[in-house]
């Protein structure tokens, strides 16, 4: 007889899959993406581009550390009051552009929840201060940067 594992079980794997992979995205080798405009001048004018990283060789880091982040997000996360009294919570995956000159934008939810939790995780992250910019070859550039924002019920204890 095969045990079968708990919804539990099954939802932390999920996760612990989830959090792999974003780590795994953050530790590749340097990889670019770039959105291009073509000039409007002439069309022998070459095309100009702005880079987009997904990693890079300095990655960009919050103001005193990442690891104040966590203090950041503990200190100005309202939860929303239909969470709850609705008694969710859970882990918002977010994702924004940190620029080069280290401004947060085009701030998008991975994967989120409902109750007014998706928009607390936007107004939080877009709340942000200024980043330390990431740098490739020595240039501060843009960067894709993936952040985890818990919302757990206890903490509101």
């Amino acid at each position: 007889m095969i045990p079968q594992r708990s919804n539990r079980s099954a939802s932390n794997a999920g996760l612990m899959l989830t959090t792999m992979m974003l780590l795994i995205g953050i530790t590749m080798a340097c990889s670019q993406r770039s959105q291009t405009t073509q000039s409007s001048q002439t069309v022998s004018q070459p095309f100009v581009t702005e880079e987009i990283f997904t990693v890079c060789e300095v990655p960009p880091s919050f103001p005193g550390g990442n690891a104040l982040i966590r203090d950041y997000l503990r200190q100005n996360l309202r939860y929303p009051e239909a969470a709850i009294k609705a008694k969710v919570q859970g882990r918002v995956f977010v994702s924004f552009l940190v620029t080069k000159d280290g401004t947060i934008r085009d701030v998008t939810i991975l994967k989120g929840y409902s109750h007014g939790i998706n928009d607390e995780a936007i107004r939080l992250t877009q709340a942000m201060p200024t980043w330390i910019p990431g740098k490739q070859a020595g240039h501060a550039v843009n960067v894709t940067y993936n952040l985890v924002i818990p919302f757990e019920l206890a903490s509101l204890k």
